[in-house]
C-alpha cells in the first residue's frame, strides 16, 4: 500500500476559476452579451439589456472550484461592490414562481428564505463543448430535455432585460411559455480575465 502522502500527491489539484455567464444565440441584445446584476437588489435573476448600460449593473461574476468537464458544481457570487454580507452567494434555479418544469437562474446570499426544494444550487454542470467553450447544464438530462431560455422582462421603471429560465417544455407550463416573450439561446461560462474593480464599468478592469 502507498504511503497516504504518495496517494495524495498522484490526485489531480482541481482548477479554481471565476467566469462571467454570457449568452449565445437568441437575438440582438442577447446574442453574445454577458450578462449583469444590480447588486443593490438582494434576490434577482442576472441578465442581458440594451445599451447605454446602468453602471450599477455588473457583470455577474462566478467562482467555481474547478473547470469543464464537471459536474455536481457550485456556483459561488463572487461580491464585486464593497461591503458584501458575511456569508457566501450562490447563483441557483429558484422554484419561487411555482410554474412546472420552469426555474429562474438567481444569485442569493440568503437560501433559508425559500420554502424546501425551491432552492437548487449544488448540482451544476460545465460542459465542455470544444473550442474552449463551457455550456452550463443542471443535474442529469441524459434525453437532452431540458434548455435554456431567455424570457423578455420590463421593470416599472421601463428597462427592458432578458433573463435566463431552465425549463423543460412540458404541458404544465404551455399557458406559460406561450404568453412569454423568449428566445432560444445558450448558457455559457466565460472566464473571467480581468480583476474585481467596484468602480469599473460592469465591475471588472479590463
Amino acid at each position: 500500500m502507498k504511503p497516504l502522502t504518495t496517494i495524495l500527491f498522484c490526485l489531480p489539484l482541481a482548477t479554481a476559476t471565476d467566469y462571467f455567464f454570457s449568452f449565445t444565440s437568441g437575438n440582438a441584445i442577447t446574442n453574445s452579451q454577458r450578462l449583469r446584476f444590480n447588486n443593490s437588489i438582494p434576490i434577482s435573476s442576472p441578465g442581458a439589456s440594451a445599451a447605454p448600460h446602468n453602471p450599477a449593473d455588473h457583470f455577474s461574476r462566478i467562482y467555481v472550484n474547478g473547470s469543464a468537464p464537471l459536474t455536481q458544481a457550485t456556483l459561488y457570487v463572487v461580491p464585486t461592490n464593497p461591503h458584501p454580507p458575511p456569508v457566501p452567494g450562490y447563483y441557483a434555479l429558484s422554484g419561487q414562481e411555482k410554474v412546472p418544469d420552469a426555474w429562474r437562474l438567481i444569485q442569493s446570499y440568503r437560501p433559508q428564505d425559500f420554502a424546501p426544494g425551491e432552492f437548487r444550487f449544488d448540482d451544476w454542470t460545465l460542459k465542455d463543448a470544444g473550442g474552449n467553450r463551457t455550456l452550463l447544464r443542471y443535474g442529469t438530462d441524459d434525453l437532452g430535455e431540458w434548455r435554456w431560455i431567455a424570457v423578455r422582462e420590463v421593470s416599472n421603471l421601463g428597462v427592458e432585460r432578458w433573463v435566463p429560465w431552465w425549463v423543460k417544455p412540458t404541458e404544465g407550463n404551455l399557458g406559460n411559455l406561450t404568453n412569454w416573450e423568449y428566445v432560444v439561446v445558450e448558457l455559457e461560462l466565460v472566464v473571467a480575465k480581468g480583476p474585481v474593480n467596484s468602480l469599473a464599468p460592469g465591475g471588472i478592469l479590463e
